[in-house]
């Protein structure tokens, strides 16, 4: 896949949409857990390395892919609903990812924000509440809220319809193959919050919020 053009990102972007786990959040191997006891329930296993590849699927598809990698079969609906609650269970470790809450915060008021997550409703509420994160955000969308998950563009799209933005004119924090996969999709750019360049481009964003006169911000 191709990497997002960092030299190409509008500095001043018309509304801001940030993934929660790993991203937002950094909670990226913390359903690992859950999953893997939820999977233990079934006589299962879930690898640790191939679950951190495949960490921006969504639960159903992730488990469909399980299931066709390794030939485990599985009752998926007893998994996903089990491995939600064990999640939700786990909010109290989340813990903020510091350059992108703190980009999240200077950008409150200014811009547009959503957060656009594959994981469920009751996980990215749970995880926002422990936080204390979800006043910043005009939105929260998760997978509950289209037909189709990342790597679709379909949440991507909606977030940017809600909010009144063009997509193009929306930039994207993400951290997996799939999240890049559905901004892209969506036509909107993306940074990917794992590579050397991201610190460097956050701080480029980060002064051209504080650079924003006055008046627009009123505006927005």
């Amino acid at each position: 896949m191709q990497k997002p053009d960092l030299a190409t990102v509008p500095q001043i972007p018309a509304a801001i949409l940030v993934d929660c786990d790993g991203t937002l959040l950094l909670t990226g191997e913390l359903p690992h857990p859950a999953l893997e006891q939820t999977l233990a329930r079934q006589g299962a296993r879930i690898g640790r390395d191939w679950y951190m590849t495949l960490t921006g699927l969504g639960r159903s598809d992730l488990l469909s892919r399980l299931m066709q990698d390794s030939g485990q079969q599985l009752d998926p609906p007893r998994a996903i609903a089990d491995s939600i609650a064990l999640t939700v269970a786990l909010a109290r470790e989340a813990r903020e990812n510091p350059l992108v809450v703190g980009l999240a915060r200077l950008a409150a008021g200014r811009l547009p924000l959503g957060v656009v997550t594959n994981s469920e409703a009751a996980i990215v509420t749970a995880f926002l509440a422990e936080t204390g994160l979800r006043p910043l955000f005009d939105l929260v969308l998760s997978c509950d809220d289209a037909p189709r998950p990342k790597p679709a563009p379909d949440l991507y799209l909606k977030a940017a319809a809600a909010l009144g933005v063009a997509p193009q004119n929306c930039l994207v924090l993400e951290d997996s193959a799939q999240g890049i996969a559905a901004a892209t999709a969506a036509g909107m750019r993306c940074l990917d919050v794992r590579q050397d360049t991201w610190p460097t481009a956050c701080k480029g964003l980060e002064a051209a919020l504080r650079a924003m006169p006055a008046a627009a911000i009123s505006a927005r």
